[in-house]
């Protein structure tokens, strides 16, 4: 949560490190195998807060697990945000993050190593790829741009680190340093200044500088040392999917992406004959929440969802109509 929460300060590595080993005695006792506190620089001099990611599967519900957290640890203070329990121990903030078992350990390696994985997810988004805390992921997009789903390409870290020519033994064995990490991740063949040191792009500096203070210091080593690399992505992002899914073959990104676009064609001619606009030429007097409420009433009269969708799109644009008024006539037009 970046510490400033409670606006307690930082606190000093040996300090840290007795809190860090005195908490994990406990974490051990609980949670086992269920519970992660991200990697660091060796050399990281001071913290301002510390991370403890916990399991679903080591833990009955969040809702129990919080409460035990508070009482056995004896926090007095403490707030809640989406599915992170930020704490007071000791005068300093521990966050407690809840993490589905499936994302747990991607999630603990994204937030290992400092910020170094929005750096990787930087090189990612060149090949129309996320990196978070999910993994790799690449993003489809509808061609209306109202609908996007995100499809899993991989959660191995090996070769998600490897897919970019990075070496996986030296981020496994850590960094002793920033500086280390930087140097690093600049190895990679991919890497470009450009979304850093684009200083006629004022949205790029923008964006990079959102007061997140390993990427200022990134773009300061990269100033410092005079870093001028770069790499020339293909403009349409797409002609890199058959890479990306020969180098992640169990993705089966190719076929799923194909799935996606037949069931976006299928959607799209149930729009065709089927939509708020036509409704309002069909039932003029219907209109805003009325027009909403109706639409819901006739679905429900079909059925399921899956059930409309397949009657829509065998009927007839005509056919459905006719469905239409006669439902509006017989079922939903209130009496006189």
């Amino acid at each position: 949560m970046g510490g400033n929460l409670f606006k307690l300060g930082r606190l000093e590595r040996l300090k840290y490190l007795k809190l860090e080993q005195e908490l994990s005695v406990y974490l051990d006792a609980e949670f086992g195998e269920y519970y992660r506190i991200p990697k660091y620089y060796r050399q990281k001099p001071d913290f301002g807060d510390m991370d403890i990611l916990i399991s679903s599967a080591g833990m009955e519900n969040w809702d129990a697990t919080k409460a035990k957290l508070i009482e056995d640890l004896g926090i007095e203070q403490h707030k809640t945000i989406g599915s992170v329990l930020s704490t007071v121990y000791q005068d300093f903030q521990v966050d407690f993050f809840y993490c589905n078992q499936q994302d747990f350990l991607s999630t603990y390696h994204f937030l290992s190593w400092n910020d170094l994985g929005n750096l990787l997810g930087k090189m990612f988004r060149r090949f129309n790829l996320k990196y978070g805390e999910k993994g790799l992921l690449y993003v489809f997009r509808r061609a209306d741009n109202h609908y996007k789903k995100d499809l899993l390409v991989s959660q191995d870290m090996r070769k998600i680190i490897e897919f970019l020519k990075l070496s996986y033994e030296t981020w496994e064995e850590g960094f002793e340093t920033l500086e280390a990490i930087y140097k690093w991740v600049i190895s990679s063949p991919y890497f470009s200044v450009q979304p850093y040191l684009g200083k006629d792009d004022v949205r790029i500096q923008k964006r990079v500088r959102q007061k997140r203070t390993t990427v200022e210091h990134f773009i300061k080593f990269l100033e410092e040392n005079e870093i001028e690399k770069h790499y020339s992505h293909l403009e349409d992002k797409d002609s890199y999917l058959p890479d990306i899914a020969a180098y992640f073959p169990e993705a089966r990104l190719l076929e799923r992406i194909e799935e996606e676009r037949q069931r976006e064609a299928y959607v799209n001619a149930i729009k065709a004959k089927f939509n708020g606009k036509l409704l309002m030429t069909w039932l003029p007097n219907l209109k805003g929440k009325a027009l909403g409420s109706f639409i819901q009433s006739f679905k429900d009269s079909i059925g399921t969802e899956q059930e409309f969708e397949v009657l829509c799109y065998e009927l007839s644009a005509d056919k459905i109509k006719a469905r239409v008024l006669e439902f509006y006539e017989q079922d939903f037009l209130p009496p006189l």
